[in-house]
């Protein structure tokens, strides 16, 4: 049994040992396979490689090739364009309509800021190309632009609007929209694409300038032929056509800033309104050029619409500058007129004086000269400006009105920021008075020579000129104490007429001492009662003189012969006193009036 046993364990380690040896063949051949193998592998790897590098190479260039023809496409894409809205940019709006002309011009402006990011040398026909359209475009925009303007600028009548106090037109929103659209597409999309400056400002200015101009044409022609008058009359305020042509000139401004506001961007309102403006300005510039030729021609009479014109132009220009911001225009207007305004008033003060210096002959019945009716004449005509002749007076300088008047003046202003311009205005017209009283004394002493008839003279005078100051303006514009002066004048010439009955008076003065007798009866001796008599006598004789002269006198307003009368009425009682002193020692002949009698004389007066 160990016998088989062993031989089975034999067999099977042969067996076994056969396997093994085929194994290990197995090995061997497979290791030979492994490194024949491991050597193929390096082989195709090697063949590998450079197809591997070429593939990854192709596949960049395939990229690239799809990139460039990506970036092709996009760069024919707006060239496309142009061939695209030619067509439609050359019709122009009015053929396509706005809205469509808009978009094409938009469409052609995004594609020329497509092309010059690209940045491509191909391009730049294309750039060019699109470029000319824009300006093309723009040029087509700014006709539209000015044809808006124009149907909406036709003159119109200023009188319509300034009689029935309604504003100037304005644009319609339709219209407003429409040229709101246009402007704003000039000045911001087609400028900052295409470097197009817009024009638009300009085209208004030359569109809405002559619309101003031309309305206002006729205002300006009347303003200057209202000056031709066939009388040399002074002017009359208000009969100048330039209160209804500043009038005008200030309201259609005001309407034409507003349609600035709302079709102009904010930083440009100032630069169009003077541009706008210049043409309607430069009219009216030369308007008042004339007036002031013609104001310098006739100082005398016609120097007060110097005043009316300033009166009228100078408020108005405060009130634009408020709503527009305009600073010198209307300040430059008037400063020729304005110092020939100035100069106007050492020439009343001279006129004043030569006047009265060729003086050759005085009113023969010794009532108010033609040369003080004309003097007060103009002093109120000046108080119906008092706002430009105080601030010409301001600006001229207390007194220095006083200065000779040379044609054509140019007095150098002395501003006193501090100077009360009715104050100044209340000493030029008490000076113009007290060179006229002045003037009229002079000659009258002179020509008449009396002292009472040159009193009765001078009460005429004075009285007329406190009574013109007393009912007119004057009397608001000269102050307490310029009135007061003008009214001591007047004293002074009544105190001068008065001179001669304190003279007659001078016979009631009694300064004889006499003893009275039982009874009251007064005791005079014969030479007392001879100077007494004489006293009677002479009074009696002088007495009548006077009511004989003051009778004859005229005295053109009441006022004076009342007050006069007053004052003579001072007689009365002074004669009562000697009447009942010394009547009863009298004889008939020597009393001829009692106390009665004699207030009846002086009574009727």
């Amino acid at each position: 049994m160990n016998g088989l046993r062993m031989d089975e364990l034999s067999a099977e380690v042969e067996v076994l040992e056969s396997k093994l040896s085929k194994t290990a063949d197995l090995s061997t051949k497979i290791a030979l396979s492994l490194k024949k193998l491991s050597a193929s592998a390096q082989n195709v790897e090697q063949a590998v490689k450079p197809i591997y590098n070429k593939t990854q190479s192709l596949t960049v260039l395939s990229g690239n090739i799809d990139e460039a023809i990506s970036a092709i496409d996009r760069v024919r894409q707006p060239t496309d364009a142009v061939s695209k809205e030619e067509g439609t940019i050359r019709q122009g709006p009015s053929k396509t309509g706005l809205t469509e002309y808009l978009a094409s011009l938009r469409r052609i402006n995004e594609a020329l800021s497509s092309l010059k990011k690209s940045n491509l040398r191909s391009s730049q026909k294309a750039v060019t190309q699109m470029t000319g359209l824009l300006k093309a475009g723009s040029l087509q925009l700014e006709d539209l632009f000015r044809q808006a303007l124009a149907e909406g600028s036709k003159s119109v009548e200023p009188l319509h609007f300034i009689t029935k106090e309604l504003p100037f037109p304005t644009f319609q929103p339709q219209k407003i929209n429409m040229l709101a659209v246009l402007n704003d597409f000039l000045s911001s999309t087609l400028a900052a694409s295409a470097g197009i400056q817009s024009n638009a400002p300009q085209v208004y200015a030359e569109v809405r300038g002559p619309y101003i101009t031309n309305s206002l044409a006729s205002l300006a022609l009347a303003t200057v032929s209202t000056t031709r008058r066939t009388s040399a009359a002074p002017y009359d305020k208000g009969s100048n056509g330039i209160s209804v042509y500043t009038n005008a000139l200030e309201a259609i401004f005001e309407a034409e800033y507003e349609n600035i506001c709302q079709l102009f961007p904010t930083p440009e309102w100032s630069r169009v309104y003077i541009a706008t403006t210049a043409m309607p300005m430069g009219v009216f510039k030369k308007t008042v050029a004339d007036l002031n030729v013609f104001v310098k021609q006739n100082m005398a009479t016609d120097c007060f619409l110097a005043f009316d014109v300033i009166e009228n132009v100078q408020p108005a220009s405060v009130r634009l500058k408020t709503k527009t911001g305009e600073q010198k225009e209307f300040a430059e207007a008037l400063k020729p007129l304005r110092t020939t305004a100035q100069s106007s008033f050492s020439y009343f003060l001279e006129d004043i004086k030569k006047t009265g210096q060729g003086l050759i002959a005085l009113p023969l019945d010794n009532t108010v000269a033609e040369m003080t009716v004309n003097v007060m004449s103009r002093l109120r005509r000046m108080a119906d400006y008092p706002n430009a002749i105080s601030s010409l007076l301001v600006s001229l300088g207390e007194g220095n009105w006083n200065r000779p008047y040379t044609a054509p003046a140019v007095i150098p202003p002395s501003f006193d920021v501090g100077a009360d311009g009715t104050l100044l205005l209340s000493n030029f017209c008490l000076d113009a008075i007290d060179q006229l009283i002045h003037e009229l004394e002079q000659k009258a002493r002179v020509m008449i020579k009396k002292n009472s008839t040159v009193a009765v003279f001078m009460v005429n005078n004075v009285h007329f000129i406190e009574s013109n100051i007393r009912t007119s303006d004057l009397r608001k514009i000269m102050s307490n104490q310029a009135q007061a002066k003008v009214e001591k004048w007047r004293k002074d010439a009544v105190k001068m007429y008065m001179e001669q009955w304190k003279e007659c008076a001078a016979f009631l003065m009694d300064v004889t001492y006499t003893k009275q007798q039982s009874g009251g009866r007064l005791n005079l001796n014969s030479k007392e009662k001879e100077g007494v008599k004489e006293k009677f006598k002479n009074f009696n004789t002088v007495f009548e003189e006077l009511i004989q002269k003051h009778k004859s006198y005229t005295f053109p307003d009441k006022e004076v012969r009342t007050m006069l009368s007053k004052e003579i009425g001072f007689i009365g009682p002074l004669y009562g006193r000697f009447y009942d002193k010394y009547k009863d020692l009298m004889r008939d002949k020597y009393v001829k009036y009692d106390r009665h009698q004699l207030d009846t004389m002086l009574a009727q007066l």
